[in-house]
């Protein structure tokens, strides 16, 4: 008799070899779970209605103790729920004076479509958003029309705070334009506010269509390249640090900061801004390449917007896409670097954390994902664990498997497949519950050269999978 044991998980899903020859630790599904820093295997938490909220506002934000929800209509709206504030957004309208000539601004009410981009700036709301089909800036300083009107802001989608100052990309993508330091409302360049030439300093793609921030600089995102630019509140002092090539981004609410490195998804999957700390260089890292198999059919499919947030509670970089979301868990003491997806069963306008809690919106209802949750708000989902076909360190060598043994919490349906040429051979379920050692081996009989164990749990209960013995006989060579 012969035994060996699976228990380190630490690698998730990882599809660059094919099923025949990838190492143990690395997974070929790894759905609604995810890998703990315990290098074990859990299932997600759930996701938790919190509420409904009422009709007319857009967008999710998390700032100054509160989610903030946004609306531009002429109706006062005010949401039931203390932990919800709903912000008005007014336009604004250049009129003329007949008599005088002078030019002044009139307040305009225009519906919210979506929201782009808010953050705090000097303890006031900056927000860009979408009012049908034009974009326009806001600052929520006082009453009334809270559109920037200064004629140089940019009123584009994109929008950072960096250096005290809001940076925010030009209508035609050739250059990035920036506010007067401590004050997001004026942006003519006599007072002290400018551009960067991103376009001019472009080695392909002119247009820039993201930014983002690593270590204090400024990241400048075109679909196939990036340049980094120091920041400062003294114009003079900006400058070009580097150039990245055949890295870019077309998305720019998938932009987030992970441990420093910037994270953000390509057209072609998941990559990240990285330092190489020997030689202090910067450099574009695949960190995506496990699953782009997975992440590039769905971005073909793509109907919605790609959303991405660094959650510090459970240091994972998530990103939505469409009903999809893809979960990257980031320990560098643990040394995990895992990818695992969610399956959603809602798509995700908007999300943020607030005081350790990660909110979605989709539609007028939030949710939480909540780790004592372990359904979708009452309703049941599948985890599904699918280790590659191995070959027991004997390959072409056929074996006898007639048991196994699992360490795990809760309960799942285990199976085996025996044949890579035929995905579809696989052995009936069996239904285990707990830690089976000690208690008698779970019979399956099977044999092949190679097998590709698969767990399934469909409950209402946690489960983590920790460990798994499987017991065989060689028969020799086939």
């Amino acid at each position: 008799m012969a035994t060996i044991t699976f228990n380190k998980f630490d690698l998730g899903i990882d599809l660059r070899k094919s099923a025949a020859v990838s190492d143990a630790n690395r997974l070929r599904e790894m759905k609604n779970a995810y890998v703990t820093t315990g290098l074990a295997t859990a299932k997600r938490p759930g996701f938790v209605k919190i509420a409904t909220l009422e009709a007319g506002t857009q967008g999710l934000s998390a700032a100054l103790g509160k989610l903030h929800t946004f609306y531009g209509g002429a109706e006062e709206i005010t949401h039931a729920n203390p932990l919800f504030k709903a912000n008005r957004l007014v336009c604004a309208e250049e009129v003329t004076d007949d008599i005088t000539n002078e030019t002044s601004h009139a307040a305009v009410h225009k519906a919210v479509t979506d929201v782009h981009y808010a953050d705090v700036f000097n303890g006031c709301l900056y927000v860009s958003a979408q009012h049908g089909d034009v974009c326009r800036h806001h600052y929520l300083e006082e009453d009334g029309i809270t559109q920037v009107t200064d004629a140089a802001c940019p009123h584009t989608r994109t929008a950072i705070k960096s250096a005290s100052k809001i940076f925010s990309i030009s209508p035609d993508g050739s250059t990035v334009r920036y506010s007067k330091t401590g004050d997001p409302t004026v942006w003519t360049e006599k007072d002290d506010a400018g551009f960067l030439p991103t376009g001019l300093n472009a080695m392909g793609n002119r247009e820039a269509n993201a930014l983002g921030l690593y270590r204090g600089n400024l990241v400048v995102l075109m679909r196939d390249g990036a340049q980094v630019w120091m920041v400062d509140p003294d114009p003079t002092a900006m400058s070009l640090v580097e150039t990245v090539e055949n890295v870019g981004s077309s998305y720019p609410q998938s932009l987030a900061t992970v441990a420093g490195d910037l994270y953000f998804l390509s057209d072609f999957g998941f990559r990240s801004i990285t330092t190489q700390q020997l030689v202090a260089r910067l450099d574009d890292l695949d960190i995506g390449s496990p699953v782009d198999m997975l992440v590039r059919p769905c971005l073909k499919a793509l109907k919605g917007t790609p959303k991405a947030v660094y959650f510090y509670g459970t240091g994972q970089y998530l990103c939505a896409i469409d009903r999809q979301m893809f979960v990257y868990s980031v320990s560098r003491t643990s040394k995990i670097a895992a990818w695992s997806r969610y399956e959603l069963p809602f798509t995700v306008d908007a999300m943020d954390e607030l005081d350790g809690v990660l909110y979605l919106r989709s539609g007028d209802d939030v949710y939480k994902l909540d780790e004592e949750a372990h359904t979708d708000d009452g309703k049941e989902y599948e985890v599904i664990l699918e280790l590659p076909y191995m070959n027991f360190k004997t390959p072409g060598v056929l074996k006898r498997v007639y048991g196994v043994d699992l360490v795990m919490q809760g309960e799942c349906y285990f199976s085996m497949g025996f044949d890579v040429r035929n995905f579809e051979a696989v052995t009936d379920e069996v239904r285990v519950a707990g830690n089976t050692y000690g208690g008698g081996l779970i019979p399956l009989e099977v044999a092949g050269t190679e097998f590709a164990p698969r767990f399934r749990n469909v409950t209402d209960q946690p489960f983590q999978l920790d460990a798994l013995t499987i017991y065989y006989e060689p028969l020799g060579v086939l």
